[in-house]
Order: C-alpha cells, then sequence, then structure tokens
C-alpha cells in the first residue's frame, strides 16, 4: 500500500497525518511551532515528521506540505510568510533536498490544500466551481474552476485576504507588507488588536468586557458576537462594519468567478455566527444577482483534517512534484 503524507504547517502548529487509500488518518501528530522558527529548523522538523510518519512503508512515500504562505511559484519558494516571519525563503527546495528521491513532493498554500481537501471529501464534495474562504489568524482563498485547482502563473491566486479594502492615507498596514488589505481589518490578529485596543478607552459604554470578566486581554471576538446578538451598540457598531468589508470582497470575488460553492471557514467565523450571518446578509445585497442564482453557502466541513487531506491528494495527484 501506497503510503500518503499530508502536512499542514500553520503559524502556530505542525500538523500531519498518514494515508492509506482512503482519508481516514492512519497515524496523525500535531505540535506547536514553537520560537524557533528559522528555516532550518522547520524543515528540520517537518522532514523529521515525514519520515517518522511513513516508517513503515514499503517504496517511495507522496508526501504534501500546505505552508501558510503567499508562494512565488510551484517548487514551495516562500515570497512571504508573516506568520512564520519568513521572506524568500527557497521552502520546497530545502525540505526535498533533505527528504531526498525517496519522497514525492509537493509544496502549496495552506487554503489551496484546505480547498482541495473539502472538494475531495467535505463541503466542496461533488462542485466544480467553488470559492472558499477562511478567516482565522489571517485571511486565505481558494479557488476551484472546472473542477480544477486554479493556483495562478505563479502559484499565489486565491490570496483574497489581501485585496483591498481601504486605499487612503489612514489605511491599515497588513503584515505582508501593503495597506488597506481585508485580512488587516477581519483577519484574527488584526481584529482582536482592535478589539482590545478600544475597550482600553474608559469612555467605552459596551457590555464586551463585562462578558470577559472585566479582563481585556481576556476578551476575544467570541465576546463581541455575543454582545451584537444581545444588541451592544457598540459590537453591533463594529460587526456591520467587519461584516460589510467581507461581504463586498466576497461579492466581488464572486462577480469574477460565478462559483457554485462558497464555503466560510476558519476559527474566526466558526466562533462567531453573528458575524458569519451579518456577512451572508449582506452578501446577497452585493453580489450581482446573477452570480447569486446558482451559489449555495456552507460551512466549512473537514474542520482541521481538509488541510492534511488536501495536501496528501495534490501531492499523490502529482500536482506541483518537485524533482
Amino acid at each position: 500500500m501506497t503510503i500518503q503524507i499530508g502536512v499542514d504547517l500553520g503559524g502556530s502548529n505542525l500538523r500531519a497525518a498518514a494515508f492509506g487509500e482512503g482519508v481516514v488518518p492512519l497515524a496523525s501528530h500535531k505540535e506547536p511551532v514553537g520560537d524557533d522558527r528559522a528555516p532550518a529548523a522547520i524543515v528540520e522538523r517537518v522532514a523529521t515528521t515525514i519520515e517518522r510518519l511513513s516508517a513503515g512503508a514499503d517504496g517511495p512515500v507522496i508526501a504534501g506540505v500546505g505552508i501558510a504562505a503567499l508562494l512565488r511559484d510551484r517548487r514551495g519558494t516562500v515570497a512571504s510568510s508573516p506568520h512564520l516571519r519568513w521572506r524568500d525563503v527557497p521552502f520546497g527546495a530545502l525540505l526535498h533536498h533533505r527528504l531526498g528521491p525517496r519522497f514525492q513532493l509537493g509544496v502549496y498554500n495552506d487554503v489551496n490544500a484546505i480547498t482541495w481537501g473539502e472538494a475531495t471529501a467535505g463541503a466542496a464534495r461533488g462542485y466544480r466551481d467553488v470559492l472558499a474562504v477562511y478567516v482565522g489568524t489571517g485571511i486565505g482563498g481558494g479557488l476551484i474552476t472546472g473542477g480544477q485547482l486554479v493556483e495562478g502563473a505563479s502559484n499565489c491566486a486565491g490570496e483574497i485576504g489581501h485585496t483591498k479594502v481601504r486605499w487612503n492615507a489612514d489605511a491599515a498596514p497588513c503584515m505582508c507588507g501593503g495597506r488597506g488589505c481585508l485580512e488587516a481589518y477581519a483577519g484574527g490578529r488584526y481584529l482582536l488588536a482592535r478589539i482590545r485596543r478600544e475597550l482600553a478607552d474608559p469612555g467605552r459604554r459596551t457590555t464586551v468586557l463585562e462578558r470577559a470578566g472585566g479582563v481585556i486581554d481576556a476578551v476575544t471576538p467570541s465576546h463581541v458576537d455575543a454582545a451584537a446578538l444581545d444588541g451592544d451598540a457598540w459590537a453591533l457598531a463594529l460587526w456591520t462594519e467587519i461584516a460589510w468589508l467581507l461581504a463586498v470582497t466576497l461579492g466581488n470575488a464572486l462577480a469574477l468567478l460565478n462559483s457554485q460553492r462558497l464555503i466560510l471557514g476558519g476559527g474566526v467565523l466558526a466562533r462567531t455566527p453573528a458575524l458569519r450571518e451579518m456577512t451572508a446578509t449582506d452578501l446577497m445585497r452585493v453580489a450581482p444577482p446573477a452570480s447569486l442564482e446558482p451559489l449555495t453557502i456552507a460551512e466549512a466541513a473537514l474542520g482541521d483534517d481538509a488541510g492534511l487531506v488536501g495536501a496528501a491528494q495534490l501531492a499523490r495527484d502529482g500536482v506541483s512534484i518537485l524533482a
């Protein structure tokens, strides 16, 4: 039996799983990324994990790695990874050299891998035209058109979090180096910083801080969501702003792509049902009616396993394999 390894290298955790012929893991592994994020250290840990999970395999091993990064090419070169603090790192080449020729290796954007996982065995199964958007620590997107994953000319298609929603002098800076990106307003890292910053104002009238036990550092977007559901004016105003930015971005993407299926996922949206519902409602107002006619909206179904399934499947299908 051919062993396929799927790896999800994020800003917080390194996760991996071994698969046989199906999508149920034969074995799995999870560890924190930790503080040592030097490329050599990360390459060694990823390689060691792949070797450990494939220890019982006879012959070649298929390995796909999804990484939280903007890629520059199909060899897994990282143009930028704010969460790993990398820029211009030949990650794929380094990992390929470390593993050796026994391993058939592919390196993918993490949300592309997640999207393909959902298409293989999750909420996008059976759909040929899909837009998947994940709002977590950052914001990423994956595209499937005509049943094929869209990687783009230089393997960085789908970076919906870095489309611009503000372009004046006050546009918020983004860790990508730009300003005014959707991620800089609705991404979890930025959103949480803004929430806590605004709550530090002693004149702020809201129940959010009380819901977190009066401790600003304990506040999460979930507390804002609960307050918005109860009609808290400040929480509602913030969610109205963020939902509109998300909806306009999604509506513009649908105008271009005419997707059948929109998958919304990620840790932020999973824990903020009011924000998700407000975004979906606003989307109905801003997307072209003709684009909405074939569209269905679904929550991501595979959770943390989607990226593992998708990375392994892409490598098994021979997509962007390093030689």
